[in-house]
């Protein structure tokens, strides 16, 4: 790292201030891309040079030996597209496995691709989404079908024994203790 003297060069008087070395007008260093410079340049002519000698190859080589290369390049984009294919029949797979099991289609195929990379943090992510949003479904349905409690009866309307069977047991200790007349007349009391 350079010291102030040689940063500021002529400008620079010993024993300066922080107000005065503020005050100066200093221009940026420019960064030695010559390095850089020879580098790219250096990569250019092999990279020009490569492509002249794959030519070079290609126009010295026979017939036989062009198909052949043909071939093998052929050969590697067959080889290559199936296992693209058994990726994604794997991944098929899995995603309709765990759609058999709740997970929605967007989730279940994220997992099956985070399993079949062996990527065990997405897969683990998504096993807790999963959980959560079982335990919401399951929390909305039993409050779907929790039975509104009736309303709470006065004494002017009328009980009958087969509506007081109905009721919970809290339910009809409470209509015993409101109303221990009608509950005495319905059960045959004095």
């Amino acid at each position: 790292m350079a010291d102030l003297k040689t940063l500021l060069g002529d400008k620079y008087t010993e024993g300066m201030t922080i107000e005065e070395l503020m005050e100066l007008e200093v221009e940026e260093p420019k960064p030695d891309t010559a390095a850089y410079d020879n580098l790219k340049k250096r990569f250019d002519e092999v990279a020009s040079e490569a492509a002249n000698y794959k030519k070079q190859l290609r126009a010295n080589l026979s017939e036989a030996e062009q198909k052949a290369a043909a071939d093998a390049e052929e050969l590697a984009r067959v080889i290559e597209e199936n296992k693209l294919l058994k990726s994604e029949k794997a991944i098929a797979e899995n995603a309709k496995g765990l759609i058999a099991i709740g997970y929605d289609e967007s989730l279940a195929t994220e997992v099956a691709t985070a399993l079949y990379n062996g990527d065990s943090e997405t897969v683990i992510k998504a096993q807790a989404k999963f959980v959560d949003a079982q335990k919401k479904a399951v929390l909305a349905e039993a409050v779907k079908n929790t039975p509104v409690p009736p309303a709470a009866s006065t004494s002017d309307t009328e009980m009958t024994k087969e509506a007081l069977r109905k009721m919970s047991p809290i339910e009809r200790f409470e209509f015993a203790q409101k109303n221990p007349e009608q509950y005495k007349q319905i059960y045959g009391g004095s």
